[in-house]
Formats: structure tokens, sequence, C-alpha cells
């Protein structure tokens, strides 16, 4: 007989990669809508509403924008028929915008930029020829021109060295199409060539063979990449005469557009496989990418979208074929290097705009997220699974006795899991963080695992890590 002490003396977040047995005893096999900043483990925050007013059918919504005016923010979505912005006064959703024909399959890309002295916001459908508003208007005029050799039906856009570039024209898949240089005459909307010069001017070229189309932009800081269906490359240089178009090394399974996000100058994506990241040169697979694998490979990611919000990266996903939207999120923080599991919401949509990552939520609201304690009214639901654990010694029976903690908050349940069942306690949190709270356990078995939950959305917050004591005795046969 001995007794022997299991330490948590920090948490971390989700380890799905290797056997429990090996994970480090601050690390997860299993756990949602948790919070371990500063290696605390409390229940993570919800979203609040920014708007009550709901959009009439959010079953039908594609992509959410939040366009950070001057005035005011606009929020604007995007449908397969048309683009719509919420007019809070009115309390109503107002078309802007109808695409014709429908955009059925595709989703849209967003793009904020001047033409002459007008700041505008254009969307580009894939389905017909972009639109452009300029904030203030009661509807959205169509972008570009024949003359301007720019009224095709493109999908993608982004800004690059002062240019508008474009892609994703059905009838031209491979083909990149770039803006003349602003200034004189010259605008964004126009992408033939110039009189002045060849750099002054727009045009396009083709990136690859047509079989395999282009399915995403992406501008860094000196270069801008060119995601197509089976392959990667990026755009060099600053003007026509020196563009350099090169091939990425690196085999991998690209994504949607909309699984992309930007974090300072590096874009980082979710695969199948796990995230990856683009290091300026080639593509990497996160050295930690196995930690989230049992949660990407339960997950749909043909409609996933991803946003950059401060340090944290937010990948929502399709988990219930039924749900009919995405209704999980995978959350990645930069700083600590941690994966978690956020569940029990919807989101349609996703789009940061000053530091705020807004979503529209199965309502069709659009919510702030990481505020509040509810998920808008519905309770969160939080659970933290230590790795089942035998110790490294797999002889010897462990009977668990008590555990110790120190926390604030609500009503905390802990399940402790062994070979002789599960034994359930309830226990409100000390009101200060300077108290103990001491569980008596039982439980006996050569393996064992805690889990830590809230009760009804109760908030709880572990804040000196935990320490279990128990009771070692060799097992006789």
């Amino acid at each position: 007989m001995s007794l022997r002490q299991y330490r948590i003396p920090m948490f971390y977040g989700l380890n799905q990669g290797i056997t429990e047995n090996r994970i480090s005893e601050g690390e997860s096999p299993d756990a949602c809508n948790m919070d371990t900043s500063g290696g605390r483990l409390s229940v993570a925050k919800g979203y609040v509403r920014e708007s009550e007013v709901p959009f009439s059918t959010p079953e039908a919504v594609q992509r959410l924008f939040v366009w950070n005016r001057a005035e005011a923010k606009r929020f604007l979505v995007s449908t397969a028929d048309g683009l719509f912005v919420l007019d809070q006064t009115a309390g109503e959703w107002k078309r802007l915008y109808t695409f014709s024909p429908e955009n059925s399959e595709k989703r849209c890309d967003f793009q904020v930029l001047k033409i002459a002295s007008t700041e505008y916001l254009v969307v580009a459908s894939g389905a017909c020829q972009m639109a452009k508003w300029d904030g203030v208007s009661e509807s959205a005029a169509a972008f570009g021109s024949a003359e301007g050799l720019s009224d095709m039906a493109v999908n993608f856009c982004e800004l690059y060295y002062s240019r508008l570039f474009a892609a994703g024209d059905a009838d031209n898949p491979a083909r990149l199409y770039y803006s003349q240089a602003p200034g004189d005459t010259r605008t964004l909307e126009n992408w033939s060539s110039a009189e002045e010069s060849e750099n002054a001017g727009g045009g396009h070229v083709e990136i690859g063979a047509d079989s395999d189309p282009i399915t995403g932009l992406f501008a860094l800081s000196n270069q801008l990449l060119i995601f197509k269906r089976d392959s990667l490359y990026r755009l060099l240089g600053d003007r026509p005469s020196n563009y350099r178009i090169l091939p990425v090394s690196g085999s991998v399974q690209l994504p949607c557009h909309t699984a992309c996000a930007r974090s300072g100058d590096v874009v980082y994506f979710l695969t199948e496989n796990g995230m990856y990241y683009y290091d300026g040169q080639t593509v990497c697979r996160k050295g930690d990418a196995e930690k989230a694998f049992a949660f990407i490979k339960t997950a749909d990611l043909a409609v996933c979208d991803a946003a950059a919000c401060r340090d944290k990266l937010c990948f929502a996903v399709t988990e219930s074929a039924g749900s009919g939207a995405n209704d999980a999120m995978l959350v990645y923080d930069l700083s600590s290097g941690t994966y978690m599991a956020r569940r029990g919401f919807l989101a349609r949509g996703l789009c940061v705009c000053g530091g705020v990552l807004y979503l529209m939520d199965g309502a069709g609201c659009v919510c702030r997220f990481d505020e509040g304690e509810t998920y808008g009214g519905t309770r969160i639901d939080a659970y933290w699974k230590t790795p089942m654990t035998d110790l490294d010694t797999k002889a010897v029976n462990k009977h668990l006795e008590e555990l110790f903690l120190r926390g604030t908050g609500g009503i905390l349940s802990l399940e402790a899991v062994t070979e002789g069942g599960t034994v359930y306690n309830e226990r409100l949190m000390p009101g200060s963080g300077e108290n103990i709270l001491e569980l008596r356990l039982t439980g006996d078995g050569r393996a064992f695992q805690l889990v830590f939950r809230n009760v009804n959305g109760s908030y709880f917050s572990v804040d000196g890590g935990v320490e279990l004591l128990m009771d070692l005795q060799r097992r006789i046969i």
C-alpha cells in the first residue's frame, strides 16, 4: 500500500494524435467548449447578438461579410440569388443586388476598394458580372464593362500592389485577370491595356491547364497566392513587365477558398489531413496537426468557413449531415499552439471586423462570438476529459481517494471513471480563489480518467491546477 499524487499543473488543449497513455496530463483526448487561457480550465464564452433582426431565410445564407465603414459597420449576406444588407433602423434586411443566373454552388468573394475617389464593396459571385456597392445607395450596380474587358463572371477577387486581380471565370477556369494601375483616367474597373505603357495596363495570364481550375486568390505582402484544385502557384512582382508565376512545391489536398484564413503574412487552411500553412516558399503541415485528428476525421469541410481573429484561428465545419449548416468549430490558439472544439450552435457565416469575430446563428441573427455566457440564450454544455491512463503501472491497482482544486464559479460535475464503473460528484465551486475544494472519491481500477463538466450551463474556472490522491496496491491474481 502506498499513496501517490496525480497532478495536472496546467491545462492546454486537445491531443487526439497519439494513444491516451502518452498524452500529457494537461491535454485532453476529448474536450468541448472549454477555455484553457493561462493554463486555467474554464467554461468558454458564448456569443451575444449584435442585432435582433433575423434574416428571413437563414438556411439560404452562403456568406457573411462585415464592412467597417467610417460611419458605421454594414452587415451583408449573400445567397444563391442575391446580396442583402441589414438596415438596423428599418429593422429589416434589404436586397441590394440580384444574381442572374443564380449562384447555386459557388460562394461569393468580397473585396473593399476605391474606384476614383469612391470606396466600394465589390462582390464576385461566379454566376454573373461582379457587383459594386458604395455603402449608401439603395442598390448595388454592376461592376466593370465590356469596353474595359471586366464584365465577365468571376468568383474570386483580391487586391495586390494596388491592382485588382480576379479569377474563377467558368469559360476560362485557369485565367487570372488583372486591372489597370489606378491613376489619371485609369481605374480598377478597367482590365484592358493602357496607351501609356504595358506596366500601366490590365490584362490576363493563364495559370496552368484549364483542367485544373483556379479555386482561390490570397494576397500576401510580397506575392499573390493562386490556389488551384490540384496545385498551388504564386505570382511575384509588382507590375506586368516583371510578373513571375511559379509553382509552389509540396503535395497537399487543397481546400475551398472559404477554408483559408490570413494571420499576419501567413495563410492557414484546413483539410481532411489537418491544418496546413504557407510559409512564403512552400506549403507545410502544422507540426501539431494530428492533435485535432479525431475532430477533423468526422467533419465535413465542403463548406468550411475560416477566420483569423487576433491570435486565434476559427474553422466552422459540419458534423451532422442534417444540420443544414456548419454546426461545430475548431479553434486554434496561435500563441499557445492549442486546439479546442466548440459545439452547440450553427454558424452560417464567419467574418472578422475590428478584432471581433461575427457569425450568423441558426436563427439568422448577426452575433459577436466569444462574448457572454450562453450561445445567444442557449446554454453552453462544456466538458474536459483527462487521458485514460494506467500511469505505466499496469499491474498496480489504483484506488481513488480524494481530489483537490482551487477555482471559482458555479456547480462543477466531476466523473471518476475506472474499471469499477463511473462515480459522479457535483459540488459548488469555492467562492474565492484562495479556498481549496476537496472531493472525496471512490473508484477502483488499474486505469482511470477524470471528466470535468458544467451543470445546466453553469460557469466554472479551475485556476490552480488539480491534485488527485490515490492508494496504489499491487494486483493479486
